[in-house]
């Protein structure tokens, strides 16, 4: 399917696929920690050139089955300057991230987090196969706990070639709403989950999540959008994927 797109792929770097004039990760992020020494690994990540090796040989992965940024990326994102996010296959997409650390690990590695718009450019063509999860190809939409590994589900692959945009997690966008207070779905339109509308008068903002996550059946999908979350929350159901 992302062969129509090989020739406008070629314009952006590794590990991404070409949206417009944007270019949005391949795979779902995993943040790494890099020593500011690293300036080699440091190079390469931003050029989109970084391979598993590199970063198992020099780094060390955060949010993998924890909260485990610590004090030099705290939830606020502030002074999160050693934290990369990488576009990379065959790794557990990080979680248990606040929306501003991903735009801080994001920023680090020279990109952003994609828009609302971006991101839903990207994951169109993304089969939804309604929940029937098969557990080895089709999109990580209904595991008990287990995320899949970036890229392992061969079948869950955007038309653009964008791989894990149903399912597996939640993934943070850019965009902010008022904090969401109903899930009135998408009615005949699709049977993807929707939760953006109501706007509470006492919290917020909302930060927008899309896609779904691994337990999330067949409310998992291109359509599945979210602004219930608070911007500052972070658990095991989101991650996120940038874009430049």
């Amino acid at each position: 399917a992302a062969s129509a797109f090989a020739d406008e792929n070629k314009k952006c770097p590794p590990n991404s696929v070409a949206v417009g004039p944007a270019c949005v990760d391949t795979y779902e992020a995993s943040v790494w920690e890099v020593p500011p020494a690293k300036t080699k690994l440091i190079k390469k990540i931003k050029d989109g050139q970084a391979t598993l090796a590199d970063l198992q040989a020099g780094a060390t992965q955060r949010g993998v089955a924890s909260d485990d940024y610590g004090a030099g990326c705290p939830d606020t994102g502030n002074g999160c300057t050693n934290f990369y996010a990488v576009s990379i296959s065959g790794v557990t997409p990080s979680a248990f991230i606040t929306w501003f650390q991903a735009t801080a690990a994001a920023r680090n590695a020279g990109k952003r987090l994609p828009s609302n718009a971006e991101w839903q450019a990207a994951a169109l063509g993304t089969p939804d196969t309604g929940g029937a999860d098969n557990g080895t190809t089709t999109c990580n939409t209904n595991s008990t706990f287990a995320v899949a590994s970036t890229g392992s589900r061969s079948a869950c692959v955007s038309d653009v070639g964008a791989f894990d945009m149903v399912g597996n997690l939640w993934e943070w966008v850019a965009d902010w709403v008022p904090l969401s207070t109903n899930c009135p779905g998408w009615g005949g339109f699709s049977d993807d989950f929707m939760c953006l509308a109501g706007a509470s008068a006492t919290g917020g903002p909302g930060a927008l999540v899309r896609g779904g996550y691994f337990s999330n059946g067949a409310f998992a999908g291109v359509f599945a959008v979210s602004g219930s979350f608070t911007p500052s929350i972070a658990f095991d159901l989101v991650g996120f994927r940038a874009a430049r």
